[in-house]
């Protein structure tokens, strides 16, 4: 009977530890707002934990590369074929999250500049005194604005000069607190800083259209879960948490 009682409490353990296991997850910060809600009500229905940490795409890389594992990655998809050459990844199993575009924002009750061209926008970026934008060498925005925006207008030493570089997270919180006057960021990364005001997109000539991917990483501890999650996240449900947020279908 003890025999019995025993393997009964263990299978039970077995169990119990196998669906409480957290689904881990190392993400870009571009979709902070949209994982964290879609997470939150999947985990409510099933009852998994999902532990996310969020970085830049440069900060990403460089953990993923010193070996640091999570079950879900999600990154730019562009940054895919590096993680996939280096065997960090199951391609099979990508899942596309959403698309984002850069825009420009203002602080609450400031003045709304023209940037509905290239020509008012280049105006409107050389009569800012300040700015900032994602460094070039950490976030995907960044290395849009610095190594093709700006050249691209004629400015970037004249931008770079009065610019407060982002080193990740809701960089349009410097716009809000008056260090500067002009956030340039992934519209998904502004849209939830309060005290700001969001001009609009970038023009299209100038615009960059990120897709955000997620793939499940090779030695994941929970795939199982993390294929789950992925279904969810791409369901019309889960969709419509992305959408609601300020990314488009990818």
């Amino acid at each position: 009977m003890k025999i019995a009682l025993a393997a009964t409490a263990a299978l039970f353990c077995l169990a119990f530890d196998i669906h409480a296991a957290d689904v881990t997850v190392l993400s870009a910060g571009a979709v902070k707002s949209a994982l964290t809600v879609a997470t939150q009500a999947w985990s409510k229905k099933q009852g998994i934990g999902v532990n996310a940490t969020f970085a830049s795409a440069g900060e990403l890389r460089g953990k993923v590369a010193a070996g640091e594992m999570a079950d879900i990655l999600i990154v730019p998809s562009e940054g895919l074929a590096g993680y996939e050459k280096a065997g960090a990844v199951l391609p099979a199993t990508r899942r596309d999250l959403g698309a984002v575009v850069i825009g420009l924002a203002v602080k609450q009750g400031a003045a709304m500049p023209d940037i509905s061209t290239p020509e008012a926008f280049k105006r409107t970026l050389q009569q800012a005194k300040s700015l900032t934008y994602m460094d070039p060498t950490r976030g995907t925005s960044g290395k849009h604005v610095d190594e093709s925006v700006l050249p691209r207008l004629g400015i970037r030493d004249e931008v770079r000069a009065k610019t407060k570089f982002g080193e990740g997270g809701f960089i349009a919180d410097k716009v809000a607190k008056g260090e500067v006057e002009l956030a340039l960021h992934q519209m998904t990364e502004m849209l939830p800083v309060p005290g700001i005001t969001i001009v609009g997109p970038l023009p299209k000539e100038l615009q960059k259209e990120t897709v955000y991917a997620a793939v499940i990483m090779n030695g994941a501890k929970n795939p199982t879960d993390a294929e789950a999650l992925l279904a969810y996240l791409v369901s019309p449900e889960g969709r419509k948490v992305f959408l609601e947020r300020g990314f488009s279908p990818p």
